[in-house]
């Protein structure tokens, strides 16, 4: 049995070296490779990984040629992994020593899973210690994110059930290696942001369930971009390219898997309201060009496949 562990990364060096460690550092019964995708970094993201893990046979590493982010890395990334099974893991994380073991045992209690991932805690002022959710997906009549348990504190986890049911993960999951080929891996037409729901909802799709384990644990630190507005970071548009395409892809994500009543909901009645909450948020922290990257994006969402 053997994971391959697939880290894109940009221009957080130490960050994903941390995260390598710790995916190193995990115990259980089988055999393990790291494959670091760097999206063309100005960083010396390379130098800090021959220096850490040089002599290390299950780190291998690759660089993209342009920057050209989540979909293209993480699918590169699995074009030579050599795992039974993909586990997708954002740079931003710390594996706890028995999270991959966990993920392995729920395909056993669930034979018919075609997704699983570890429950993330939040480890950053503010949120530390809060279960990011217990369970996403989407309101079909919104396209809003519905998840269960969000920010829970950590203390009041329930003891069961140990596996909650699941569409898709937005930081870290497993996929066995013949259904993320069967699906055809993640759409590069996404680019960024819902890329990972539209792959977990084309497995749903395929008479597969997912699930989120709480004995398999990642902390997640949540990478903050210096200078970053808070406000605008809650929402994700904290840049105006990741605007675009967050307002773009959810029409996109809609249009692909709603139905036609849903999808004329969101696209008459949820989008244009979107569009002037996210510019109102974004004209009142003096982003002009946020504004206009998400109003942009949802009318390219509403007119292109």
């Amino acid at each position: 049995m053997k994971i391959s562990v697939i880290i894109p990364t940009y221009n957080r060096a130490q960050m994903v070296a941390d995260c390598v460690a710790s995916v190193l550092a995990q115990k259980g019964d089988f055999d393990l490779e790291v494959i670091v995708v760097d999206d063309c970094s100005p960083d010396d993201t390379k130098g800090t990984l021959l220096a850490r893990f040089g002599n290390e046979a299950r780190v291998r590493y690759l660089r993209n040629e342009h920057n050209s982010f989540q979909a293209v890395s993480r699918n590169r990334g699995a074009a030579v992994a050599s795992g039974d099974y993909l586990f997708f893991l954002d740079d931003d994380n710390l594996l706890r020593p028995e999270c991959l073991a966990e993920l392995l045992m729920v395909f056993g209690r669930h034979p018919d899973a075609g997704l699983v991932a570890p429950m993330a805690v939040h480890r950053r002022p503010g949120q530390d210690g809060l279960v990011w959710t217990l369970g996403s997906d989407f309101k079909r009549w919104t396209s809003q994110p519905k998840d269960e348990s969000p920010n829970l504190p950590l203390a009041e986890l329930p003891a069961s059930p140990v596996d909650w049911p699941t569409t898709y993960s937005p930081n870290a999951f497993m996929v066995p290696r013949d259904v993320f080929d069967a699906v055809g891996g993640f759409d590069e037409a996404y680019v960024q942001i819902f890329e990972e729901s539209d792959l977990g909802w084309r497995i749903m799709e395929t008479k597969r369930t997912g699930w989120i384990c709480t004995h398999a644990v990642t902390d997640h630190l949540g990478f903050l971009e210096p200078g970053c507005v808070p406000a605008l970071r809650l929402l994700g548009i904290e840049k105006s390219y990741r605007t675009f395409c967050f307002a773009r892809n959810r029409l996109r994500f809609a249009r692909r898997h709603f139905s036609f009543l849903q999808r004329l909901s969101v696209a008459c009645v949820f989008a244009p309201l979107s569009v002037a909450y996210y510019g109102l948020v974004a004209l009142r922290n003096h982003r002009l060009d946020i504004a206009w990257a998400y109003a942009k994006g949802t009318l390219i969402g509403m007119v292109t496949p």
